[in-house]
């Protein structure tokens, strides 16, 4: 699949999920799954705008992936532990 086309598979899904803003509260069937598809488009889940999304590790030993709304409070906050054999990659 060319970048080009990726961008615009991802113009799509972001439409889409725009569309389903509202339509799930935290802690509802679908919430996840819902959140998974909003960071993956960097769209945020609660109002539709944008998403910054960054990471890098914490103490040498956590890897902290997080999302943060550019327009409302919402936040999410990935922590992935490391694995002894990862911490020569990175």
């Amino acid at each position: 699949m060319t970048n080009k086309t990726k961008e615009k598979m991802k113009r799509i899904m972001r439409e889409i999920i725009r569309k389903q803003v509202g339509s799930f509260a935290p802690g509802q069937s679908g919430w996840s799954e819902h959140v998974d598809n909003c960071i993956e488009v960097e769209t945020c889940p609660k109002c539709g705008n944008y998403l910054f999304i960054d990471g890098g590790l914490v103490d040498g030993l956590r890897e902290v992936i997080y999302s943060e709304c550019s327009a409302c409070d919402w936040k999410f906050y990935n922590h992935n532990e490391l694995q002894p054999s990862n911490l020569l990659e990175a």
